[in-house]
């Protein structure tokens, strides 16, 4: 990531946000000039934000939102460093029925420190995942992220 003192510095948390969102009628954008991530929807607080938007393409750029196969990933990379063998066994059953997310979650609940290592495990994948996308639209940044240096779980 390139840190440049000209460069707008991106307002992370809203960043991160827009990132996790699961409001897919919402469409999240950053402005390359100022830092600030705008959000559209149904529901605008600015109605002619989303024209101002479509004017300048260059400028706004579309964040997705977090798919289901990147989190899926995630999870498996989870479960493979998980010691209790009857909390993966459940986690890979999870993952392998219907609505996996969600199931594991609930396979999670029983399980507070495993649930707090899993949150802390998947937000430094959401945040290198964050820095990655600056980094491949080669975009410097005012600062580095708040959340400090980058730091992949293992």
């Amino acid at each position: 990531m390139k840190i440049s003192a000209t460069a707008p510095l991106p307002d992370w948390n809203e960043f991160e946000f827009a990132v996790q969102c699961a409001d897919h009628e919402l469409r999240c954008y950053y402005d390359t000039v100022t830092g600030e991530v705008h959000v559209t929807g149904p529901f605008e607080d600015d109605p002619g934000e989303r024209e101002r938007i479509d004017a300048d393409p260059s400028r706004y750029l579309e964040i997705r939102h977090l798919d289901a196969h990147t989190e899926r990933g995630w999870m498996e990379r989870f479960v493979v460093s998980v010691t209790d063998e009857r909390l993966q066994v459940a986690m890979w059953r999870a993952l392998g029925g219907s609505k996996p997310l969600r199931r594991f979650k609930e396979a999670l609940l029983e399980h507070p420190v495993e649930r707090a290592r899993w949150s802390a495990f998947r937000d430094g994948l959401v945040r290198a995942w964050i820095e990655e996308w600056f980094v491949e639209r080669d975009l410097p940044v005012g600062a580095p992220p708040t959340w400090g240096a980058r730091q992949l779980p293992d």
